[in-house]
């Protein structure tokens, strides 16, 4: 399924793509749509007004009063480097942790007590649970792993579901009883049936539109390679290395993709084309990105892409493996490592910006929809169920392509490149 192509590349923030919602990844029509280029035309760094945002959301996800809702905002970023220091910590002990959204605490789980107790003492933050629960993180990837070999094209998915500490495989309704049988004897294992089947999703801005081959997608994030400007897209968006454009100009060319697999790739920028450090939320202004820091599972994280534009939801599980029904409905992709949400994606969002705060998490990849009354997926709030969509984690992009992260200095510009204009992502100088 495609999506019509847009307009005008906005402010200081990075490109983004989306795929569509169905798993699988496919780019969006590109017919002219002027409302989906981007609307970002400066950066924001000032936090509050995204703070109110993610806080609105998670008052209404779990019944909050707005002052609770705004705490539980502050405390995300700290809660991260806790999770993250408890993982080194821990080692082959560490169980995972999650952030509790509804008692707002960070749940640390470890496999033994002497664990818990040699951990207790490097945990500052207060609002931290420490608790000892029968599989480590590494046994529990392992059998995911496992399981998603043995399941092949029965699965729609297989992820950790750290909270419970447990694999849950999802295969299609009719598959149930064949993958339980090969589940059989596997210790934490559940299995689940569904009738959804997820797909890629394409359609610059963080977040804009780009045009590609009669499709679209969105633009992630903005970078330097060697002291040049690129972009970060979807990888399923650059597979067929087809020039990209934005606005009907010339933005650049595909450099490295990886797809199926992972989720990624970066693009050159032409010459009088200026990345910035922002991701646009659709409603003139951009927000600075700071960092790459990852989030844990249970944050609230938000996504701008060209379709849905600025929303918004939880990180569910991370490290998922999903197959992709392929655009011809004959056979999959299998995708791994990716993370998944409950936050509204369509067809023409891949590639797009996933944020949390201020730090950048992740690239659009795809999601589960509806058909609606056009024959277009839909995101599945919009028929009364829970989103499902995935994104490709940033810093393993970074990693492999060698690439730094555009970031905000807090001076109108970039720690990246002494660049004075804030007030475009990307902006045509010709």
């Amino acid at each position: 399924m495609k999506t019509p192509v847009l307009a005008s590349v906005a402010a200081a923030a990075s490109l983004l793509l989306l795929a569509p919602t169905a798993v699988g990844a496919q780019a969006a029509d590109n017919k002219a749509d002027n409302n989906r280029g981007g609307t970002a035309s400066s950066i924001d760094s000032d936090m509050d007004a995204l703070k109110k945002i993610t806080a609105d959301y998670l008052a209404k996800k779990y019944n909050l009063d707005q002052e609770t809702a705004k705490k539980r905002v502050d405390a995300q970023n700290e809660f991260g480097k806790e999770a993250k220091k408890a993982k080194d910590e821990l080692g082959g002990e560490n169980a995972g942790s999650y952030i509790d959204q509804k008692r707002g605490v960070l749940v640390v789980q470890a496999t033994k007590d002497d664990a818990k107790n040699k951990v207790k003492d490097k945990i500052t933050k207060k609002d931290t649970e420490i608790k000892v629960v029968s599989r480590s993180m590494n046994t529990l990837e392992d059998q995911a792993k496992k399981l998603t070999e043995k399941l092949g094209d029965k699965l729609v998915s297989t992820r950790v579901d750290v909270e419970n500490n447990r694999v849950v495989a999802t295969v299609k309704k009719d598959q149930v009883n064949p993958a339980k049988d090969s589940a059989k004897g596997m210790d934490g294992v559940e299995v689940e049936g569904t009738e959804i089947v997820p797909k890629a999703q394409d359609d610059i801005y963080g977040g804009q539109q780009i045009e590609f081959s009669g499709s679209v997608c969105s633009v992630a994030f903005n970078a330097t390679k060697d002291g040049k400007d690129v972009f970060i897209t979807a990888g399923h968006c650059a597979a067929g290395r087809a020039p990209f454009s934005h606005n009907r100009k010339p933005l650049g060319r595909p450099i490295a993709f990886d797809f199926p697999g992972p989720d990624m790739a970066y693009a050159s920028l032409e010459q009088g084309w200026t990345g910035q450090p922002g991701v646009d939320k659709w409603n003139g202004r951009g927000v600075a990105v700071k960092g790459s820091e990852e989030a844990p599972v249970g944050a609230a994280v938000c996504k701008s892409g060209r379709t849905t534009q600025w929303t918004c939801g939880t990180i569910k599980a991370k490290n998922v493996s999903v197959n992709y029904t392929k655009k011809d409905g004959r056979g999959y992709e299998r995708m791994i490592g990716l993370t998944q949400t409950n936050t509204c994606t369509e067809p023409g969002d891949s590639g797009g910006a996933w944020i949390s705060g201020s730090q950048a998490q992740g690239i659009t990849s795809g999601g589960a929809g509806a058909p609606g009354p056009d024959g277009r997926d839909r995101c599945l709030e919009k028929v009364g169920r829970e989103n499902i969509s995935y994104f490709q984690p940033l810093n393993p992009a970074l990693q492999k392509y060698g690439l730094q992260l555009k970031t905000y200095n807090g001076n109108g510009g970039n720690d990246n490149n002494n660049n004075d204009n804030n007030r475009n992502r990307y902006r045509n100088r010709r």
